[in-house]
């Protein structure tokens, strides 16, 4: 439907489990799919502003003097982990989860089903760690080293989107 409206390339959702993905490539023009092979997931958002609440004394968006512009906020879990929290145009809030997520496990996969465009979503990284994980996925993509390589060696969770699936095991 989407490519069909003019658009031209599809990003299939964070929804998707694998075997999700994998059956809708297989149904799919690949060559029109942008496949997101490395990301912070959006754990949830909010209309509560996190930045207005406790980096200002204003009470909304229309007196809270905008502290987002200026500064960064995360929410530490339990075991200490910082998820980062950004706002989007409306003043809402989206908490990103802490450990980047990697579908390089599957890029092999991918490339067989004629998937040829990959997206890398940065939210944080330096650029040193920028050029370490496109270096890494180049590398992948060159079958120079394995999926399993390039997500050990950042520390990411193997998983693609949101869950792997009740069924998976």
């Amino acid at each position: 439907m989407f490519l069909e409206a003019g658009c031209d390339l599809v990003t299939p959702s964070y929804d998707l489990n694998i075997q999700q993905m994998v059956d809708l490539l297989g149904r799919s023009d690949t060559s029109r799919m942008e496949v997101v092979i490395h990301q912070h997931l959006p754990m949830f958002h909010t209309e509560h502003c996190v930045y207005c609440t406790f980096l200002s004394e204003g009470t909304d968006f229309t007196n809270c003097g905008r502290p987002c512009e200026d500064h960064s906020v995360s929410l530490q879990d339990r075991i200490g982990m910082s998820h980062p929290v950004r706002v989007d145009e409306g003043c809402r809030n989206t908490v990103y989860n802490a450990i980047e997520q990697s579908g390089a496990e599957y890029l092999t996969h991918f490339m067989e089903l004629g998937v040829a465009n990959y997206r890398i979503e940065f939210l944080e990284e330096t650029e040193e760690q920028v050029h370490e994980v496109i270096n890494l996925y180049k590398r992948a993509l060159r079958g120079e080293i394995s999926g399993t390589q390039v997500w050990k060696s950042l520390k990411a969770t193997n998983q693609l989107g949101v869950t792997r699936g009740q069924l998976v095991k």
